[in-house]
């Protein structure tokens, strides 16, 4: 498949297509929902940069979303998705619309005190947990992060949290393809330093919140740590690339030269997949995605207080600039969510569209980090 920015990229793993916001799907609505449930409040205590608030939510808490506006155009388009067909749920197509669009359906819920849109929202969670099929990590990655951020927006009752609690574990430890000898969602968080490792930490952060699990979240944000080119204990898997300058992480350091070119904040391990050092840089849509993971894994362990966004001498802004500023590729399309969310923790000023399209695994940027 063609990428958007003319760079030809393999089919299984390509830029997600623009999404449709009014796909018509039959939905598969088989659970009746019981008494109202307050939201999931399940953010750990913890010593780093984020927050340790219970009520600070996974994503964004619902004293965050009342403050937000409801008109404009990022609203205007949330309220319609929202509104209309989502699509089946699945953890087994990493370019399903499903996603995003349920996640839609329970920000505009929260924003609205919509008890209709809830219970559809937790019908949609209930029928993931029912039947969900797998394919990769990578597709498990990209789709599970807005489904657990929002069943922690709308709250479900005993029956179904423990039911979609049951999933999840079962989501993290299934045997599947992987990438750097991974074979599960966890295994490839652990050990891939590129695009699938950054979605997948970003899912597994998530999962990890919402189970309360602290020992899991420890352990991603070592992981990410280490990718941002932090001191943790290193256990992700490197490939011999030539993008790869001074010490081993997922972002090069700051100051990071080849050749006399800055390579500050390139993504090495993505980076080589539009082809091997060369100047002027090959442009590709795989820095982004990995980009994308990154971003939402470092805004969860943030809020969760396990790691600070920042960390990496400011990995995620000095990678979002090299490719704005020093590769002239920069965020469109489905990457247009990331600097809204880089300015929001980071303190960034990037350039921002006021319609960013839902990314890969996470959406609705442009309304949510105001």
């Amino acid at each position: 498949m063609p990428d958007p920015r003319g760079v030809q990229t393999p089919p299984r793993e390509c830029s997600r297509p623009v999404r449709s916001t009014l796909t018509a799907v039959v939905l598969a609505l088989t659970v009746v929902v019981g008494a109202a449930c307050q939201p999931h409040s399940s953010v750990l205590p913890g010593g780093g940069g984020g927050s340790s608030s219970p009520s600070v939510g996974i994503w964004i808490s619902p004293a965050e979303i009342a403050k937000l506006p409801t008109s404009g155009t990022a609203w205007s388009n949330l309220h319609a998705v929202a509104k209309g067909s989502w699509g089946t749920p699945t953890i087994a197509d990493q370019n399903s619309d499903a996603d995003v669009n349920t996640l839609a359906g329970a920000l505009v819920a929260t924003r609205l005190n919509d008890n209709g849109m809830r219970t559809r929202v937790r019908q949609q969670l209930m029928t993931l947990a029912s039947s969900h099929p797998y394919d990769r990590v990578l597709s498990l990655a990209r789709e599970l992060p807005s489904y657990v951020i929002a069943a922690d927006l709308v709250g479900l009752d005993s029956g179904q949290r423990a039911k979609f609690e049951a999933f999840l574990i079962e989501a993290r430890s299934h045997k599947m393809d992987g990438h750097s000898g991974g074979n599960d969602l966890v295994s490839t968080a652990m050990r891939s330093a590129n695009n699938w490792g950054t979605m997948a930490r970003g899912a597994l952060a998530a999962v990890d919140v919402y189970l309360g699990d602290k020992a899991g979240l420890a352990n991603v944000a070592r992981a990410q740590n280490a990718w941002l080119g932090g001191t943790s204990t290193n256990t992700l898997q490197y490939s011999g690339t030539n993008w790869h300058a001074g010490k081993l992480a997922g972002i090069n350091a700051r100051g990071a030269t080849i050749s006399g070119r800055s390579v500050d904040g390139v993504l090495p391990e993505d980076q080589r997949r539009t082809g091997e050092f060369a100047w002027p840089a090959p442009k590709g849509s795989y820095p982004h995605e990995g980009l994308q993971g990154a971003v939402v894994a470092s805004v969860i362990l943030h809020r969760a207080g396990v790691l600070d966004f920042n960390a990496g001498d400011r990995a995620l802004e000095r990678a979002e600039r090299w490719l704005t500023d020093v590769n002239a590729n920069a965020a469109s399309n489905d990457d247009g969510n990331t600097p809204w969310l880089i300015n929001k923790y980071g303190g960034s000023r990037f350039a921002r569209s006021e319609w960013a399209n839902p990314g890969k695994n996470i959406g609705w940027a442009a309304w949510t980090a105001l």
